[in-house]
């Protein structure tokens, strides 16, 4: 039995709450040529800009180096980092050579960054991302330039996708028609990856396959990734962590050449870098009304960004506004390069306004750049007790205001060179000769690498 309650007079009815305003539809991205209006910092100054224009032509009709689909799975691999479900190692060369060269080292540094990644998991438990600088870090920003080698005073070596490292006044040229030969370098190397992805799938799992190598490369191209899985990262197999495959990047420094291989994805319609999977920013060209971070903004793949002691929590959260408007998860990478003697003082300031400002990035740590000396004899190195300590520092800065270290981003060799001191390197100077084979700045070698790792992986166990 129900009860009534009469009421003398019947109140009048609310009035109907206002319809909610629909949301406001989200900024489109700038146009992806939007950068050629801005101030580009650090292009190479072509003598030639009509073979400009034909070098972009050719690689706006050339074969993409990624795909879409691909930079996707890294996105979604990234937002694992940035929950601290997973840990970025992003590792490779300084500078890459182009040609042949280029090519061979692409064993050493595959075979190096999957140990130092099977290291760090095992240690800690949980997948490691996987990220070359490798199949197109062919371009390097300068401070000058121009450099005194011999006493000839000549333009400064910019990366072979710009001149030549050779000391002679006609090699430092720029010339454009190099950056065609930088794309099939990355391809060649590219290729490389796929067939070492399949070397190792097929020793995980024993698949008895077509040997890929007799295949054309766009008849396979891409397709292992679409069949394994765990791609670009280490998973969990027979009791262990084994890794398969590298995800690639490189510094997006010469827009004349990223711009030629910008694609339109027909099924969401946003625009791609598919030159590499990750593209960064450095911190001679982040400036947030630049035209990097405007051609950096225009595309879908996730990016990253280098932060120095210099950057002004105001400017981060500028840039980071420009780059994440929407705050997505996995977008923004922002990489620290701050010294071992600023980490501690500039990290916890920048990362506190990023994290009050709302975006969701991954923190990686860059022990390298900011450590880097120069000898009497005018060889660039890096202390390995430096490279440790700011690795350690920016541990320490995470930790303490609960946040994930999410991972480090380091100059690898691949080889058994002598470019950084001490730990496994030279004990002095005198010993940087004996191996040095840099193109630019100075490499980790072998053991230096898994040295960090086993730090890495110490320091992650500790937390």
């Amino acid at each position: 039995m129900s009860l009534r309650i009469a009421h003398p007079t019947p109140a009048p009815p609310a009035p109907a709450p206002p319809a909610p305003a629909p949301p406001a539809p989200a900024a489109p991205p700038p146009p992806v040529t939007e950068w050629r209006n801005l101030p580009a910092e650090q292009q190479p100054p072509w003598p030639d800009l009509d073979a400009v224009v034909q070098v972009q032509d050719q690689l706006a009709l050339a074969s993409a180096l990624t795909s879409p689909a691909d930079v996707r799975r890294l996105g979604s691999a990234l937002v694992h980092v940035g929950a601290a479900r997973a840990f970025l190692l992003q590792a490779g060369d300084c500078a890459e050579p182009v040609g042949a060269a280029g090519l061979t080292a692409v064993r050493g540094k595959h075979r190096v960054i999957g140990e130092m990644a099977e290291l760090i998991s095992s240690h800690c438990d949980l997948p490691t991302v996987t990220v070359g600088r490798i199949a197109g870090q062919h371009a390097k920003p300068r401070s000058q330039s121009e450099e005194t080698v011999d006493g000839q005073v000549l333009p400064v070596y910019r990366g072979d996708m710009v001149n030549a490292h050779t000391p002679e006044a006609a090699a430092r040229v720029p010339d454009p028609w190099r950056m065609l030969t930088a794309y099939t370098t990355a391809r060649a190397v590219l290729n490389e990856l796929h067939l070492l992805a399949h070397e190792r799938a097929s020793a995980l799992h024993r698949w008895h396959t077509a040997d890929v190598r007799d295949l054309p490369l766009r008849a396979w191209d891409g397709s292992l990734r679409s069949v394994l899985p765990d791609y670009g990262q280490t998973s969990r197999h027979d009791g262990g962590w084994r890794h398969t495959g590298l995800w690639t990047s490189h510094e997006a420094l010469v827009l004349d050449y990223e711009q030629g291989l910008v694609r339109r994805d027909a099924h969401t319609g946003e625009h791609y870098l598919l030159s590499t999977h990750l593209p960064w920013i450095g911190e001679r060209t982040r400036r947030a009304d630049g035209a990097h971070v405007a051609f950096l903004t225009a595309v879908a793949n996730p990016v990253a960004c280098k932060v120095g002691p210099r950057t002004s929590p105001e400017a981060l959260t500028q840039l980071c506004a420009r780059l994440d408007p929407h705050r997505r998860p996995g977008r923004l990478t922002l990489i620290g390069r701050f010294g071992a003697g600023q980490v501690r003082e500039s990290l916890p300031v920048l990362s506190e306004a990023v994290r009050a400002a709302g975006h969701e990035v991954v923190w990686a740590c860059d022990p390298m750049h900011g450590n880097t000396v120069t000898t009497a004899d005018g060889f660039k190195t890096r202390h390995m007790s430096a490279v440790l300590d700011e690795i350690t520092g920016f541990f320490e800065v995470m930790y303490g205001s609960g946040q994930w270290p999410g991972g480090v981003h380091l100059e690898i060799a691949g080889d058994h060179v002598t470019e950084c001191l001490d730990a496994d390197g030279p004990r002095n100077e005198a010993g940087l000769g004996r191996a040095y084979r840099t193109l630019c700045d100075p490499r980790l070698n072998d053991r230096q690498a898994l040295l960090a790792a086993q730090t890495v992986s110490e320091l992650i166990v500790k937390g």
